[in-house]
């Protein structure tokens, strides 16, 4: 699948099947959650300089983030300015995708807290990257 700037996708989680997810309750916790049909589930990417993408979730208006420094640990949480993102095909599955913070000293990407626990509603971070399982590998789909 090819990523297209403009289009709106739902974010899959490779290993829960969850969903990444904008909390209706403080309309700022970002977690993995099941699949509910909802707008707060869904996010437009735009590709803007240096290939940069931006996640603009449909429901709030407001763009995927971090809660803190950009370092591993750190939660995603929804914010008002755009925070830029890079996106590849997994090295091992080049048919899914990591979403990773550009630049970062060691390669960060996002992944369900706790080592990847697949429970609904697990709060999601940024992670440094590992390959032994596919849990944090984030797939898109329309």
């Amino acid at each position: 699948m090819s990523i297209r700037s403009g289009n709106t996708y739902k974010i899959y989680n490779g290993k829960s099947g969850t969903i990444l997810d904008l909390s209706g309750t403080d309309g700022r916790t970002i977690s993995g959650f099941s699949d509910n049909g909802g707008d707060n589930q869904k996010w437009q990417l735009e590709q803007g300089q240096g290939g940069h993408w931006t996640f603009r979730n449909a429901a709030s208006g407001q763009y995927l983030g971090v809660g803190g420094p950009f370092e591993d640990g750190a939660p995603l949480v929804s914010v008002n300015e755009p925070v830029r993102w890079d996106i590849y095909p997994d090295d091992e599955d080049s048919s899914v995708f990591r979403i990773y913070v550009p630049g970062a000293p060691t390669a960060l990407n996002i992944d369900l807290s706790d080592h990847g626990n697949p429970t609904p509603g697990t709060i999601v971070t940024l992670c440094t990257k590992y390959s032994e399982v596919p849990r944090n590998i984030y797939a898109t789909d329309t």
